[in-house]
């Protein structure tokens, strides 16, 4: 049987400077040719450092806590080995590297950071996000869950370990086993991004293993309804009135550009006159927080006008935003109209058609 190389080595990240004027001691380990490099959370200062012999040079006191945390290191590693060997009979560089940093405290564990995000996500709800971008949030932590336990067989994987590897791995997983498409691909990934950022950030880990990894999207081209269909709804008599009313929200978002949650949230202190006596919406966007100054045309303040009073805090009485997509169904299915109509397609409906005062508003009355 061939005996198993192992070496511990230690090196200095000395392109890299913090505040203190302390660089990075990196760990690497190499088994049988497979290296794994990370950070070992120890500092110093580059001119301690003895790059010959992986070691702070010197009986200062800086250069004797330096040295004893690296033979500390050492002597875990080393047993982490045993220990693995032990079980396996046999050990990768990638198995030793989990191992050891799987003994560091919870807060370094992906999936515990996970829940920190999602957490502070939760606190944004009904302020700048909406619950169902919370929702996809936490599915994604569950699709990361269970992309760990297959590949790896843990229950939680160390931040510390994520490198392009794992993050090649969760896009392949992505693609073959959950089927996802491009561009779901890249929210998934974009959304473990902000997990890692923030570990990064806080030196739980010294290098961003995102950092040329590509998450651009393809683009995607935006259905939205054309004049004709605008005018077929506009014109069309409901005999439910529930109907008209899900209709008539549709139109609303649909010249004003507001998203559905904006649009539920709409309050008569949005609603604002200039000196000419023009009136204008004026909301704070949900989503990106950014103002958004709209002029109050005359379908979307004849539709206020019809509905005034139904709600006594809220301006249009909007159902869920599920329940709107469902009877919104049922109304292209009685138009004729061979689009799928969603809250959403109001939008892009306004952004690509740019509805102005025309016939179209003749349409309504």
């Amino acid at each position: 049987m061939k005996k198993s190389t192992f070496k511990i080595s230690f090196y200095l990240r000395s392109n890299h400077v913090n505040r203190k004027g302390l660089s990075a001691i990196m760990i690497r380990i190499s088994i049988d040719g497979e290296m794994k490099q990370f950070y070992s959370k120890a500092d110093v200062s580059g001119e301690l450092w003895d790059a010959k012999n992986n070691w702070a040079k010197g009986n200062g006191h800086a250069a004797r806590e330096v040295n004893k945390q690296l033979e500390d290191i050492r002597y875990v590693l080393q047993q982490r080995y045993r220990d693995l060997f032990g079980k396996y009979g046999r050990v990768t560089a990638e198995q030793l590297k989990c191992a050891y940093l799987g003994k560091t405290d919870e807060g370094d564990m992906l999936l515990k950071l996970y829940d920190r995000k999602i957490s502070q996500k939760a606190a944004l709800v009904g302020n700048t996000i909406g619950e169902r971008t919370l929702g996809k949030y936490k599915n994604a932590k569950e699709v990361l869950s269970a992309f760990i336990r297959k590949e790896y067989g843990m229950d939680d994987y160390p931040v510390a370990s994520v490198d392009y590897g794992f993050i090649s791995g969760l896009d392949l997983y992505y693609r073959a086993d959950c089927r996802y498409s491009h561009n779901y691909v890249i929210k998934h990934l974009r959304y473990l991004k902000q997990v890692v950022s923030d570990a990064y950030k806080n030196r739980l880990i010294y290098a961003d293993p995102f950092a040329d990894y590509g998450l651009k999207q393809n683009p995607v081209g935006k259905d939205y309804l054309i004049e004709p269909e605008i005018k077929l709804l506009l014109e069309w008599h409901f005999e439910s009135k529930h109907l008209e009313r899900v209709r008539d929200m549709f139109i609303f978002c649909a010249f004003t550009g507001l998203a559905y949650i904006d649009a539920y949230k709409l309050t008569k202190y949005h609603i604002i006159e200039d000196a000419e006596g023009n009136k204008w919406i004026q909301v704070n966007r949900t989503k990106s927080s950014v103002q958004a100054n709209i002029p109050l045309l005359e379908v979307p303040s004849s539709i206020l006008s019809k509905y005034r009073g139904l709600h006594p805090d809220r301006l249009l009485p909007l159902d869920t935003n599920q329940r709107m997509n469902m009877y919104l169904k049922e109304i292209a299915k009685i138009c004729n109209i061979h689009k799928k109509l969603t809250t959403h397609k109001a939008r892009h409906t306004h952004s690509s058609f740019r509805l102005k005062t025309s016939e179209l508003q003749l349409c309504f009355f």
